[in-house]
């Protein structure tokens, strides 16, 4: 490994004070920050795990394994599950472990999103911490890693959004690759120039474009965002190459390239973990696989088929103080009843939901129309639809019936709100506004909703038992764990 330079005296003043800032972070008394790290990394791993058995997912696996080094593979066993198993003796890259790893983790979109970033957090991140995980790391070690990338990615999202998303830039491959590079170089020990430079050529590297939303291009910018910036590290740590120290200074720097806007040291002094971009404007979880664009309509949606159905079906009044408890619920499919729906956003909050009248699940992801169809078809979000080759008849039959509109005021880039309108056929109108529905960070998902995410790819029976060795244990001992119950299969 090259010598690791000090200096800072050949920085341009933004990309100085970005490196000061990362070198001077700690979060030893900073448990708000912590716990919230470690519910992330949690939901992060329970994101991966449900996604490791689908063909794409194994088919990636397959192919870095097959990239990598490699000796007495099994090929009984890759053609069976797609994976290499650790007993097969192959060796993959760190890069493609973070490839991997990314890919896997938002593949399903489960993964936590944030607003001042408009793109996911910790698929990126984790990704890369733990492609180059050593056996002497601490978990203090690793969510201080995490910290310091999730500030340096939010504060930069705060600056470059809503353009950088309206324009079309997928900011988890864009913005997530220079994060990440920040975590793994606080991880192993990089500062000074090499730290800018590893920041530097990280930046060089963003990219990610939100047309892939719908296809598995999309879940790839997390791969790729976490593979260059490990693969940077390695090229920086063991190679005499040096990027520019410059990265982001005002006249030609990543900023005024890639989103034409004049940044100053100050925007990152005044932000810097204050209180923390994972406290605020803090992370969106989810307990479906969709975009995190529907989550406030689909809360709305699910709101009003309770109590249309309750009356419907029992002719009972609709009040607004109806039971959400569905566990006894016969639904009835509510849109024979329905005249119309109507979606309200403010201006420009839907651009993520891009399809209107998807053909395929994964196009229904990204579509409001589609996730309101099914909670109206059958009471509550189908997660087997969103992976469908193709969607279902009766959803091309009633989401033409699903408008949307942009009649909502504005709001921050930290919020998000959401009207329905659903018009019945017999005349009735109902109505519901969601701003803070389960997930966000005013209402954010428990250890009990993770749990029940992880219980989608580990045994429910053991999840307890996993949960308290992350709790109880070493970072190593929580990871065998979680190899252990078929988790982590690169």
């Amino acid at each position: 490994m090259t010598e690791l330079k000090n200096s800072v005296n050949n920085m341009d003043t933004v990309t100085r004070t970005i490196v000061e800032l990362i070198d001077s972070t700690d979060v030893t008394n900073r448990q708000d920050l912590i716990d919230v790290a470690q519910l992330a990394f949690l939901d992060y791993i329970a994101s991966l795990g449900a996604a490791e058995h689908y063909p794409a997912v194994k088919a990636l696996a397959g192919f870095v394994s097959a990239s990598s080094p490699s000796h007495a593979v099994d090929v009984e066993l890759i053609e069976r599950v797609g994976i290499y198993a650790e007993h097969t003796a192959v060796h993959i890259s760190r890069p493609d472990k973070a490839l991997y790893y990314g890919f896997a983790s938002h593949y399903l979109d489960f993964d936590d999103a944030q607003a001042n970033l408009a793109g996911h957090f910790s698929t990126v991140l984790y990704s890369a911490l733990l492609a180059v995980l050593e056996p002497t790391d601490t978990w203090m070690d690793f969510f201080r890693a995490y910290i310091v990338g999730a500030e340096l990615e939010g504060i930069i999202g705060s600056i470059i959004n809503p353009s950088h998303r309206t324009q079309g830039w997928h900011s988890t491959g864009t913005v997530g690759v220079i994060g990440a590079a920040a975590a793994v170089g606080v991880l192993r020990g990089v500062h000074g120039e090499s730290l800018a430079s590893l920041l530097s050529l990280a930046a060089t590297q963003s990219c990610g474009m939100s047309f892939q939303s719908g296809s598995d291009g999309k879940p790839l910018h997390a791969g790729l965002a976490a593979r260059n910036a490990v693969w940077t590290y390695e090229l920086v740590t063991k190679t005499s190459l040096q990027g520019s120290l410059r990265p982001f200074n005002s006249e030609t720097g990543w900023f005024h390239i890639i989103a034409d806007v004049a940044v100053t040291a100050g925007a990152f002094t005044t932000q810097w973990l204050q209180p923390g971009q994972i406290l605020e404007p803090g992370l969106w979880m989810k307990l479906h696989p969709y975009c995190s664009a529907a989550i406030c309509g689909a809360e709305g949606a699910e709101i009003l088929a309770h109590r249309l159905h309750t009356s419907i079906k029992h002719g009972h009044d609709l009040t607004d103080d109806a039971s959400m408890d569905t566990k006894d619920w016969a639904f009835q499919n509510l849109w024979p009843f329905i005249e119309s729906v109507t979606v309200h956003f403010p201006s420009g909050a839907d651009k993520a939901l891009k399809y209107t009248l998807p053909t395929t699940g994964r196009e229904g992801q990204f579509s409001i129309e589609f996730v309101v169809w099914q909670i109206l078809q059958y009471g509550s979000v189908q997660d087997d639809l969103f992976f469908a080759p193709t969607v279902p008849i009766e959803a091309t039959q009633y989401m033409p019936r699903i408008a949307r509109v942009y009649d909502l005021d504005p709001v921050s880039q930290a919020q998000r709100i959401t009207k329905l309108t659903i018009h019945m056929t017999d005349g009735d109108i109902h109505e519901m506004v969601v701003t803070n529905p389960k997930g966000s960070p005013l209402q954010p998902l428990t250890l009990q909703d993770i749990s029940k995410k992880l219980a989608l790819s580990i045994d429910a029976a053991r999840v307890e038992s996993v949960v308290e060795t992350f709790r109880n244990e070493t970072i190593h001992t929580f990871i065998n764990t979680l190899k252990g119950e078929g988790v982590l299969h690169v």
